[in-house]
């Protein structure tokens, strides 16, 4: 869900969360979503979690490996030159 961890684009819903090591496919699995949260969501909490929930209803998890990917080239594959270019 973009560029950033969720931990990051969420800090007020992290840092209440019980399983902060949790992957996305095991709070997903299930119906209602498996987390626990150490404070009841209320105010900005809560529309923060509804925001998220929001935006993971689109979310499509597949059997496939993850893959990394070098985003400073157009193949997606590692080089110095590219590293280079970007620091300069």
């Amino acid at each position: 869900l973009g560029e950033t961890p969720l931990a990051i684009q969420y800090p007020s819903l992290y840092n209440i969360v019980q399983r902060r090591d949790a992957y996305v496919v095991t709070v997903l699995q299930y119906t209602p979503l498996n987390i626990q949260f150490r404070r009841t969501l209320a105010g900005n909490r809560w529309e923060a979690w509804l925001h998220l929930v929001r935006r993971l209803m689109d979310v499509q998890l597949s059997q496939q490996p993850d893959k990394f990917r070098w985003k400073l080239t157009q193949n997606g594959v590692f080089s110095v030159k590219s590293m280079y270019v970007d620091i300069i």
